[in-house]
């Protein structure tokens, strides 16, 4: 029984970006990162796309020992991310895998897309020692809380990030740069296709695995709670990765990240106004924190997810005023309304939309 798993589907999951307008911040409310004081210890990536052999066919030997080496990793792999099982198929054998599996691997598109992956990512020491990082970084900011072990596959196109109980894996077929000849046939909006680029990935396995651990039914409760538990994750990466640039953390243009700054005091203000905070209709405040080109009401020149974007200096000036308080402490404190109430949250004067 598969315990705990969700796949991070991609076209829900990435709320990311850099910050090319400045590693302070226009505002100048960025934290210090999380200090390290002790050696950092080295994390590996298992790479799992590397154990199919695109040439060779795979016989039930092989299903077994795929099966015990990776348990339910492999089982969730043929389900949801490759799509080898039928959804609903209760523990299928050894020889329905590999019959399914070598149908897979001979398929023309596939392979291609598979060596396209092995060429741009053939080495991935870059990678682990930004996690490695991060994750050292990630258990003093959250004590206590594990590490997971760090995946990588391949599974054209289904997800771009995959946590269960232990495990954080990253698609790496998701990250081929935005001009992948493929993926034009996924008819993703602009938005979207901009950050299908390497130096995504680490914002992307990070926020997977923060929502695997903390998102629950407090953070849907009304649009304040939405841009409370964004403004965490934000908050998160300022600390956890100070390397990864404001635009990719939140997924913004530079000039889409300077007019947020710029206009904040007018944003508020506007949610304030139209007493948007605590409304508990889906349907009106999700528009202020769903991804897109700009966001609905506001001036075509402004990025998307403007709630997010609040509550993420809502957290920086709550942070702020609790010193103290670490990581695990904030993602356990769940009521978004104490939050606001003690941020002492108060943009400065900005320019009239």
């Amino acid at each position: 029984m598969i315990n705990k798993i969700k796949s991070v589907l991609f076209f829900l999951s990435i709320i990311l970006l850099t910050y090319s307008c400045g590693q302070g911040g226009q505002d100048g409310k960025r934290p210090e990162a999380i200090e390290v004081k002790e050696e950092i210890k080295p994390l590996k990536l298992i790479r799992f796309e590397a154990e199919f052999n695109y040439s060779i066919k795979t016989d039930t030997a092989r299903i077994r020992e795929l099966r015990e080496k990776y348990g339910d990793f492999f089982e969730l792999w043929c389900v949801q991310l490759a799509g080898i099982i039928p959804p609903g198929k209760q523990k299928p054998s050894d020889v329905e895998i590999a019959s399914n599996l070598n149908q897979y691997l001979m398929d023309k598109y596939i392979h291609e897309i598979y060596d396209d992956c092995q060429k741009r990512f053939k080495d991935l020491t870059w990678l682990e020692e930004e996690l490695s990082l991060v994750f050292e970084r990630y258990k003093i900011g959250f004590p206590g809380k594990k590490v997971p072990a760090l995946m990588s596959y391949f599974s054209p196109f289904s997800s771009n990030v995959m946590t269960m109980d232990s495990s954080l894996g990253v698609g790496l077929h998701f990250y081929l740069g935005r001009d992948y000849k493929y993926y034009p046939s996924l008819e993703l909006p602009m938005y979207m296709m901009q950050k299908l680029e390497p130096e995504y990935i680490v914002n992307d396995m990070v926020k997977g695995w923060l929502d695997s651990e903390f998102l629950d039914d407090s953070a849907q409760k009304n649009l304040l709670s939405q841009m409370i538990y964004q403004g965490k994750m934000l908050y998160a990466m300022d600390v956890l990765s100070p390397e990864t640039d404001d635009t990719i953390k939140t997924g913004y243009a530079p000039l889409q990240l300077q007019w947020a700054f710029e206009y904040e005091e007018q944003v508020w203000a506007f949610f304030i106004e139209q007493d948007l905070l605590y409304n508990i209709n889906p349907k009106v405040y999700l528009k202020y924190i769903h991804d897109g080109n700009t966001t609905n009401g506001f001036p075509k020149e402004s990025p998307a997810r403007l709630g997010a974007f609040i509550g993420w200096q809502i957290v920086r000036s709550y942070m702020e005023a609790h010193p103290q308080m670490n990581l695990l402490e904030l993602f356990e404190k769940k009521d978004a309304q104490s939050i606001l109430s003690e941020s002492g949250y108060k943009p400065k004067k900005s320019k009239k939309l």
